[in-house]
């Protein structure tokens, strides 16, 4: 939904703020282009002695934004621009209803019983202030707060100079193609992962009304983005709900050729751990080495947390892209396709949960996590163990399965605990899914092989060997009978198949 808006500027403070931190005339267009990214400007008002900024009042003018004149009386001008600016805000928050977001440009804490009071009355509020002049009382108040420095290093091209006449003037088809990819990155700052394709017009519509793609030869915006896509500006993919297009940047798939070219190859794994691994991608399952698992997760972690504290929903579906983002940064980098394999097999082992308790059964469904990083980290672990198992690896070799799952031979009894664990716990499944042809039921007690107590906690263990049976996201449409009964019968087989491994014998016997 996007936000209906009121911007108020304290003009002397940011223009004032702007040149003194050296970032020379304040950039009227910059900011404003900014907010349109964000929602529809219903009211904008600078507030200031517009004799000493005259050079401004064109800009203003511009960008439609009203000059609220306060003249300076003998030099003394101390808070009149402030006790305006909150005297309107307070009107416009009890007459305006329909403004849900104000906008305050300025770093001046006077200003914070000003948003408090705005979000009691359950507005948000946004600030815009240059990083050194802007209060910590205010930043904090706000419910999001964009350093203009910020919004002046997002730009990749300069404002536009305005024409010598009044004439309105066409964009280029190279500018409108330049338009169309700023409009997408301005809105996946707010929200990262693919827009509808009609929301994105709006937003582009909001930066240049004049826009008209008919004007470039194309029949509708759709075969505009046709085009975008064509010259590789942008990447389409189908609504399934809507109908029409959802527009992405193209970095994460079309570009990931040169996110390969410049990311590190992974740690090479020869011998017995290269070997359990080539097992592992067969199944089209990717574990990595330890190390950049280790960041992956992590990252994972950390953004789900952040935006779950900003009141986002988490889907699957966006997070790689973001999560991908993230690791190019870090030490070692992870290239998006290895991000993408380990968040696959996070959500194959269950540990994305919806709403109602259960791991979701789709990537675009919303999730929440129940564990932290360490407790995902162990839980892959088990997954990986579980899937070898049921490939009819005996994994004997405890120092190989030990550099597979934690990038050293130092926990080759860590290895064999996990071996046991999860080998009990799928004995213990097809007992509960009845007997079988391959021999009597089991008691699914603990033997002499089998730790009575599980490596990590119970729950954990058995989250991470259902999930490693359920089927991958093209089942998850299916209900839940269904797939209940394929599981099973996929594990007899396996247990028919894997005869020779520690469980089976013990079932044998």
């Amino acid at each position: 939904m996007e936000l209906n808006m009121c911007v108020l500027m304290d003009f002397e403070n940011i223009a004032a703020g702007a040149e003194k931190e050296g970032h020379g005339r304040f950039d009227t267009r910059a900011v404003m282009t900014r907010l349109k990214e964000k929602g529809r400007i219903l009211i904008a008002r600078s507030y200031g002695d517009w004799g000493r900024f005259a050079k401004y009042k064109q800009d203003m003018l511009e960008h439609a934004v009203q000059a609220v004149e306060l003249t300076s009386y003998r030099g003394q001008e101390k808070n009149r621009a402030d006790i305006a600016l909150a005297v309107d805000a307070m009107e416009l928050a009890f007459r305006r209803e329909y403004i849900d977001t104000f906008v305050l440009l300025s770093g001046d804490s006077d200003f914070t019983p000003l948003v408090m009071r705005l979000r009691e009355l359950n507005r948000r509020v946004i600030g815009i202030g240059t990083r050194r002049s802007s209060s910590r009382l205010l930043v904090e108040s706000c419910d999001e707060f964009i350093f203009y420095e910020s919004i002046k290093r997002g730009r990749k091209t300069p404002s536009k100079q305005p024409p010598a006449s009044d004439a309105v003037e066409s964009l280029g088809k190279d500018e409108a193609f330049a338009l169309l990819v700023e409009t997408i990155e301005g809105l996946q700052k707010d929200e990262p992962g693919p827009a509808l394709a009609g929301r994105v017009k709006q937003s582009l519509l909001r930066k240049e009304p004049a826009f008209d793609e008919t004007e470039y030869g194309y029949s509708g915006f759709a075969r505009f983005l046709e085009a975008a896509r064509d010259k590789g500006l942008v990447s389409l993919s189908r609504d399934e709900r809507a109908g029409g297009y959802r527009v992405d940047l193209p970095s994460d798939d079309r570009a990931e050729p040169a996110d390969d070219d410049e990311g590190e190859d992974l740690p090479l794994l020869t011998g017995e751990p290269g070997r359990l691994r080539g097992v592992l991608l067969r199944q089209g399952i990717d574990p990595l080495d330890a190390l950049s698992r280790h960041v992956v997760v992590h990252e994972f972690v950390d953004h789900v947390n952040e935006r779950a504290r900003r009141k986002k929903r988490n889907t699957l579906i966006y997070t790689v892209g973001d999560v991908a983002r993230r690791t190019r940064q870090t030490e070692p980098p992870v290239r998006t396709q290895h991000v993408r394999s380990v968040l696959q097999s996070i959500f194959e082992a269950g540990e994305l949960i919806h709403a109602d308790g259960n791991p979701i059964r789709k990537d675009s469904a919303p999730f929440t996590l129940q564990h932290d990083a360490e407790e995902i980290l162990r839980e892959l672990r088990s997954y990986y163990v579980a899937n070898l198992l049921r490939q009819g690896e005996r994994l004997n070799d405890s120092k190989a399965l030990s550099m597979l799952l934690w990038g050293d031979e130092d926990h080759a009894t860590p290895a064999e605990e996990l071996v046991a664990w999860v080998q009990h716990e799928l004995a213990e499944e097809d007992t509960a899914d009845g007997p079988t042809d391959d021999g009597p039921d089991s008691t699914g007690e603990a033997t002499d092989d089998m730790p009575a107590t599980p490596v990590g906690s119970s729950a954990a263990a058995e989250a991470s060997v259902d999930a490693a049976d359920a089927p991958g996201t093209g089942d998850a449409g299916e209900d839940a009978p269904k797939r209940k009964r394929r599981r099973r019968r996929r594990k007899k087989t396996v247990a028919a198949t894997d005869g020779d491994t520690p469980a089976a014998e013990d079932q044998a016997e």
